[in-house]
This record gives structure tokens, sequence and C-alpha cells, in this order.
């Protein structure tokens, strides 16, 4: 779920109205005083709706961010949205309910109100706490699998920033391949000019290289080339590359950082506050 959903929820729970791009306007009519959840939501379909303003300026001020920025993500964000929509899926905002497709190609809103209604008094009460105590179980189990990849995440990240015995080096394998990439540095080894294979580059953690801060992949070219453009007005070293899956082209928007390989965690952090994204790391592949 993205951090951009919560606040959506918190901006209707303050202002009852909201119109989401290409989407459409959902109205809160009233919330539960117990959880702060919708009990009456009225949704309109509109695929020529554009963003209300106000949710922009409210996620700026959350955030402290700036407000141009802020739209040129949630543009990107309900894109995402309407592709996840568009291919079967229900998008979720919190406490208020889910969008899906019908058949036909337009838009239906299913409210938390209606997922959560109580059981039918003629259902009897063992049945009812059964069921209660299936969903007990099951919600155990996914918390207990989230905590195994987080600590199995964790621990891979301790080991491979930690510094080893007798100055172990880590090692970066490059790819050869040539990248369409903004601001390389020169000053990182290269293989020998007919090297045509992959070779070891190897970095103890000390060592600063060139990190690709990867914010964002799309389809789209329109979007990879304005907000890298719009990035480097800031005064940011952005850049993108392209992909091909199952005959698909992808484009991945990063940043590029010039970073001493024990400070990638702490530069990753700070761009994901700063951009509100999820960060993937890669380091810049050399170019012969």
């Amino acid at each position: 779920m993205n951090r951009f959903d919560t606040l959506i929820t918190d901006y209707l729970h303050e202002n009852k109205e909201v119109a989401l791009e290409k989407i459409g306007i959902i109205k809160t009519l009233s919330f539960s005083t117990n959880d702060a959840q919708a009990t009456s939501v009225e949704f309109t379909f509109d695929k020529k709706i554009t963003t209300s303003p106000q949710l922009t300026n409210f996620i700026a001020e959350k955030t402290g961010k700036n407000k141009n920025l802020i739209a040129s993500d949630l543009e990107s964000h309900f894109s995402q949205v309407r592709e996840f929509i568009n291919i079967g899926k229900s998008y979720e905002i919190p406490q208020i309910g889910f969008i899906k497709a019908n058949k036909t190609g337009m838009y239906e809103f299913l409210p938390y109100s209606e997922i959560n209604k109580p059981a039918r008094t003629s259902v009897q009460p063992a049945k009812q706490q059964k069921r209660n105590t299936d969903r007990s179980i099951i919600q155990l189990v996914t918390f207990l699998i989230v905590i195994a990849i987080l600590s199995g995440l964790g621990w891979q990240g301790y080991k491979f920033f930690s510094q080893r015995q007798n100055d172990t080096a880590t090692t970066a394998t490059y790819s050869d391949t040539v990248s369409d990439t903004i601001g390389a540095d020169d000053s990182i080894k290269k293989p020998d000019s007919g090297t045509v294979t992959t070779q070891p580059v190897t970095y103890s953690e000390n060592d600063s290289v060139n990190i690709r801060y990867i914010f964002e992949t799309t389809a789209s070219g329109l979007r990879a080339r304005t907000r890298t453009a719009q990035l480097q007005t800031f005064g940011n070293n952005a850049g993108y590359d392209s992909f091909v899956t199952n005959s698909t082209k992808f484009y991945n928007l990063y940043i590029l950082k010039l970073t001493k390989i024990a400070d990638t965690l702490t530069v990753k952090d700070s761009i994901s506050k700063f951009l509100l994204k999820d960060i993937k790391l890669e380091i810049e592949p050399v170019k012969h």
C-alpha cells in the first residue's frame, strides 16, 4: 500500500470529499466514532476528472515536500492505480473502501462498511466464534511471515555492510553493458577496452562508487523524460535507462550519487524520504 493512500484517508476525514485523477469523486458522509472508519460513502465514476488541488496542498503540508513534486508523484501514483484496477485488481483506500472495474470497464466502489457488516442474527454464536478464531490464526501466521521476511532482509543487510575482519574486500560485479546514463564517473576502474565479458571490480567499504538510487519504474517514455527533467531543474543528478521484459519496454528512473559503500543505506533513506518512494540500489555500470 502506498503512503499516499493513508494520506488520502486523512484528507477525507477532514474534508469529506476528494477527486482522484481519471478515477472519480469520493464523498464520505459519516465516520464511525470508534475507529474513524467511513460508514457512509458515495462514489462517482469520472474518467475526465482531475485530482483535487487541495489534496496536493494537504500532502505537501503534511510531508513538508515541494508541491510540484507531490503533484507529479500523485499523477504517477494514480496512473499506476488505474493500471492496477484495469487488470482486475481492487485499489484500497484505508478505512474508506475499495475501487474496482466491472465487466463494462466502469469503476465501482465497495465501502468498508459493506465488507465489515455484522453477521446475520440467524448465525449461531459458535460458528461466529469459529470464524473469529480462524481470522485470528490467519492474522498471526501473516504477522509471523512478515517478521521472518524482515528479519532475513535485515540480516542480509548487516552481513553486507558490517566491517569484516582483516579488511575483507567487498566485491561488486559490474555489468559490461553500455548504459544510457547521465553523469558517469570516469574515476571508476574500467576493464580493458577489448574485453566483452563481465569483469569483477573489488572495493572496500570505505571506497566510493557511483550508485543509482532507482525510485520509479514505468512503461511510459514520456513520464521518464519529463520526471527526469523536472528533478534536474531542482538540482538533482537524475537519469533513466531502459530494459525490455515480455516485449514491453520499461524505464528505470534514478538519482545518481557518488557514495561511500558504508553510507549507502543512509543515503537511500534520505532519498526515500525526499521523494516519498521506495528505493532500489544499483551500482553504475562501467562505460567502454
